[in-house]
């Protein structure tokens, strides 16, 4: 019905969000002044609050078209609308304050707009994940599938036919591939997929077949073929893709910019590049680094009591490390070794039994304790709570002319910890597993991923046989 219906569906999901909004805004209420929760004064009258409650789903209805959670996303998660939605209900909550502050007659509780906005993400994210798990499971039963056409028996060909007849949530059943350079028959590496004719033979092919999506994986050298086939699929009214061939070099998730009308694909995408990423960054990382120094400012002073009395010299060791951009600065660590051979340790790797460590130093770095002054870093600006660990300069040259794509982790601020750390890649390990996890960290990002990376860090600081 979906397929057949798409407009019925959407329609039917505009009132469900409409509804839920409404729910949202009624059960905020109840738990503000009825639920016995929270202290009250005195009950307002639920007509004050009356307009707000029936603006809110028009809000929401016009949010969402903004923020997207509208679009058909076939092959992403369940979970995809999770952040367009939490967008959603902090615009609507904002909104909504907004327009109280102008409306003197009555004063509006704003625990109220706080706990609209908790239930409207809680309603809405689970109707949108439970709407998307049931349109995936209908689809492995062979319903709301889409017709697939294929132009290109190449190797790009094979990848998407792999791809779509391993996921068969995905909703695409490929009819058949269209290639000039090959005879009718069957295409050996695409699981049995035909190969149905030539490219001169799409407008007929398209109807015999009833396609409903063309995905073109031709070669850049056939542009002017890929033009045509293009605005043959426009004039017959056929959704057309086309999955490029230099897809070793752009990244899965890149974006496409717009300058002037025409198009600038970006060969990494990178979290940097939306403002806010580095607003909320930068705001967690003061929070929690400024929460880390004053809480734990007695484990710091009994820490420096003891590099002092265990060895003659500073209490902090300063080295320069390679930071966003390629910046240099300056990263704090207790001292860990003897001060003679601090120097050594700018153009020396780190071993086990390290003979140039204090016997305290040896228990700082296998507990992680030494890494505690870098919150100092993170407070200033220079690094990060997570990602890619700061390189010496001296090493940072050495891996950008052996892995060609070390300095990319340099596109990022550096952190504390990082997702190749929590996996053991720290210390006197491979330094090609340690890049592959900080680009994966990279192109992966989220808050939530920050989260679990600080967790596994602290589970992981104790017994980590990498510590050197």
């Amino acid at each position: 019905m979906v397929k057949q219906h798409p407009q019925l569906f959407h329609f039917t999901l505009v009132i469900g969000d409409f509804i839920l909004t409404f729910a949202s805004f009624v059960v905020a209420f109840y738990l503000r002044f009825y639920s016995g929760l929270f202290y009250v004064a005195t009950v307002p009258d639920y007509n004050d609050y009356l307009i707000l409650c029936l603006l809110a789903p028009v809000f929401s209805i016009i949010l969402f078209h903004i923020f997207g959670v509208y679009q058909t996303r076939r092959i992403e998660s369940v979970f995809v609308d999770l952040l367009p939605v939490l967008n959603t209900g902090v615009a609507l909550v904002l909104l909504l304050s907004a327009m109280t502050f102008f409306y003197r007659e009555t004063s509006f509780s704003r625990l109220t707009f706080i706990l609209f906005g908790g239930a409207f993400f809680i309603l809405t994210s689970s109707e949108r994940i439970l709407i998307r798990s049931a349109l995936k499971y209908l689809r492995t039963k062979g319903f709301n599938v889409k017709r697939l056409l294929l132009i290109g028996a190449g190797e790009i060909g094979d990848r998407v036919i792999e791809s779509f007849t391993k996921n068969k949530s995905f909703g695409y059943k490929v009819v058949g591939v269209i290639d000039d350079q090959h005879a009718n028959g069957y295409f050996p590496k695409s699981h049995g997929v035909k190969i149905i004719g030539r490219t001169k033979e799409l407008n007929k092919i398209v109807h015999e077949n009833q396609i409903d999506k063309v995905i073109i994986t031709l070669p850049v050298r056939a542009y002017d073929k890929i033009c045509r086939i293009v605005e043959k699929c426009e004039h017959e009214g056929i959704e057309s893709e086309i999955v490029p061939d230099y897809f070793k070099i752009i990244q899965p998730k890149t974006r496409v910019k717009n300058l002037d009308g025409l198009p600038i694909v970006s060969i990494r995408s990178l979290p940097t590049d939306d403002i806010g990423y580095t607003v909320a960054k930068r705001m967690f990382d003061l929070a929690f680094s400024s929460s880390v120094m004053f809480l734990g400012a007695p484990v710091f002073i009994l820490i420096a009591v003891f590099v002092k009395l265990t060895s003659p010299g500073p209490v902090f060791f300063r080295q320069e490390r390679i930071g966003i951009n390629r910046r240099r600065f300056n990263m704090y660590k207790f001292r860990t070794m003897k001060v003679a051979s601090e120097k050594e340790s700018d153009v020396t790797w780190t071993t086990t039994n390290d003979s140039r460590r204090t016997w305290f130093g040896t228990f700082l770095r296998k507990s992680s304790l030494d890494e505690l002054p870098q919150f100092l870093n993170v407070f200033r600006g220079d690094m990060s709570i997570v990602g890619p660990r700061p390189e010496r300069p001296f090493f940072a040259q050495q891996f950008k002319d052996k892995f060609p794509k070390y300095m990319v982790r340099h596109q990022v601020k550096t952190g504390i910890t990082g997702w190749a750390q929590v996996n053991g890649w720290r210390g006197d390990t491979s330094i090609q597993k340690r890049l592959e996890f900080d680009l994966y960290y990279l192109e992966n990002w989220s808050f939530l991923f920050d989260l679990k990376i600080i967790g596994l860090t602290l589970v992981k600081s104790l017994n980590d046989n990498n510590a050197y």
